[in-house]
């Protein structure tokens, strides 16, 4: 059976130094999770053959892209595109834990990155921002389903998702790109190729394309989550956006 729902294994983190663990390895994203013990640092000042991102979930993070130097604390997204010369570390006196995923996915056959010396970034479009708070840049996609997107390029679209109690996405549908849910805040429901799951924070949904899906809040309290859409593709013409409504049963 294909398994569509992971969660990250915090006891598996000592908290000293960096650790992480990989969620998920696809042609079109790798997902890990990171965490970063107080006075730890992760590889090298090293750049990718591919686009990277950072969503700070918890701690805050010292990020060097290319010479500038940056603090990205909670909600925050760091953007990386391939080719930037990136470090980062934890100065705070907690631990730093952040979603991290590659698009495309990187070639397994080889070391998935390059230690450098050189801080020229070039005219890469890197950025640092954080979430808006007075809500400026929210869209609300059905009653009780408001979004707000941080990133959208060739290999990856990221968006927070936010479903008030009683909300709920559109019904059952399929896409032409895989997606993934990392869920922050509350709890999820997520109907998965005619199965159904619980996702508190900090697990993950996997929903490559074409599998059948939808998601719902029941609980009395708002839920939040990450979305990424890997490869960005055309809306379609039927809805104006990703999905492509379908009708899936037992029978």
């Amino acid at each position: 059976m294909r398994e569509y729902v992971r969660r990250v294994d915090f006891d598996a983190f000592q908290g000293n130094g960096y650790e992480h663990e990989i969620m998920f390895v696809g042609d079109n994203a790798r997902v890990i999770a990171s965490h970063v013990g107080v006075g730890g640092a992760a590889p090298a000042q090293h750049i990718h053959e591919v686009d990277q991102l950072y969503y700070v979930c918890f701690g805050e993070m010292q990020v060097q892209l290319g010479s500038e130097i940056f603090s990205a604390g909670p909600n925050t997204l760091v953007h990386i595109p391939a080719g930037t010369p990136h470090h980062n570390w934890n100065e705070g006196s907690v631990p730093e834990f952040h979603f991290e995923m590659l698009a495309p996915g990187p070639n397994p056959d080889y070391q998935p990155w390059q230690e450098v010396e050189s801080t020229d970034a070039g005219d890469r479009p890197y950025f640092v921002k954080s979430l808006d708070p007075d809500r400026s840049a929210w869209d609300t996609i059905e009653p009780g389903y408001d979004r707000t997107v941080f990133l959208r390029t060739d290999n990856a679209m990221l968006y927070l998702a936010e479903l008030a109690p009683g909300g709920q996405t559109p019904g059952t549908h399929v896409h032409r790109h895989d997606q993934f849910y990392y869920v922050l805040e509350g709890e999820l429901r997520a109907e998965i190729a005619l199965d159904t799951y619980v996702l508190p924070p900090h697990h993950l949904a996997i929903l490559p394309a074409g599998v059948p899906h939808r998601v719902w809040n029941d609980s009395g309290s708002t839920e939040r989550h990450l979305v990424v859409n890997a490869p960005l593709l055309p809306p379609e013409p039927s809805t104006g956006r990703g999905d492509i409504p379908v009708a899936f049963s037992r029978a």
